[in-house]
């Protein structure tokens, strides 16, 4: 069952402002020379001194496992859907999606600006995983370079942060040290940023002013482990380039699929390598 750190709202903070935001990933097949673009949808949700950054699919999700009702008709969904995997071979996955019953990204942080920690929760295959990476790691050159964007006027600003050159744009209207992802301590909320190599990328689609308690970090605690953050992506890195080795170690050799990664993209963090 999927618990909350913080079980009561009363003790969780109260945001006054979030944003909405499209995160993009441009995915290429080396194998197969052909490539994609995948996207995941995040609200950050904006306190004072400290921030939640999560996908709301995923919470809607979790949050099922919390509900007895919304359990039995996530479970029942999931049973109709193999089913149909197993009379026709249809996507259960895609079957899933369309019925809004399909997690996405796990990926979920919170920043507290008065410690300048990061607080980072990701997933590797079943097990949770919990880090914390320093806000002083982000170092940012403003430039003189501006644009518009959602009617607000936003500047450039670059910075080297974990292995990837990064060029974000910021409000200064929006006096808020704030941003997607990791990205913060611009002198105003973070619109757009983008990897240098247009790996990645980020853009705000909305943003308004609210009066609501941070949404609870849902998390397996069964399954919980803290680990150094470097040493998480090697995992990540590992399992994903590894995937049939391992189906094949679980079902002790009677699954044998081609499933390891043949991406040449890398995670949003590359300093692991090092």
């Amino acid at each position: 069952m999927y618990v909350p750190l913080s079980m009561a709202a009363e003790d969780r903070p109260v945001a006054f402002m979030k944003a909405q935001y499209k995160e993009w990933h441009k995915i290429k097949n080396t194998e197969k020379d052909t490539s994609d673009v995948s996207e995941n949808k995040y609200v950050l949700q904006i306190g004072r001194g400290v921030s939640y950054y999560y996908d709301p699919q995923t919470y809607y999700v979790d949050s099922l496992e919390n509900d007895p009702t919304g359990k039995a008709i996530r479970d029942q969904a999931m049973h109709d859907a193999l089913n149909e995997f197993m009379n026709s071979g249809a996507d259960a996955f895609a079957i899933m999606r369309d019925k809004g019953l399909m997690a996405e990204s796990r990926y979920k942080n919170q920043k507290d600006f008065r410690s300048n920690i990061i607080t980072v929760w990701n997933t590797n295959g079943g097990d949770v995983y919990q880090y914390e990476t320093d806000m002083n790691d982000l170092n940012w050159e403003i430039c003189d370079s501006t644009k518009i964007i959602l009617d607000y006027d936003c500047n450039l600003a670059t910075a080297d942060y974990h292995g990837r050159k990064w060029k974000a744009w910021f409000a200064p209207e929006v006096a808020i040290q704030e941003g997607p992802w990791q990205l913060c301590g611009l002198p105003g909320l973070i619109f757009e940023a983008e990897t240098e190599d247009g790996e990645y990328g980020f853009e705000i689609t909305g943003i308004q002013k609210c009066n609501e308690s941070f949404k609870p970090i849902l998390i397996d605690s069964d399954n919980l482990f803290n680990t150094p953050r470097k040493s998480f992506l090697k995992m990540k890195d590992y399992a994903r380039r590894n995937r049939s080795s391992r189906i094949r170690a679980m079902t002790g050799g009677k699954v044998k699929v081609d499933a390891d990664y043949k991406g040449s993209d890398d995670f949003l963090e590359t300093d692991y390598h090092e």
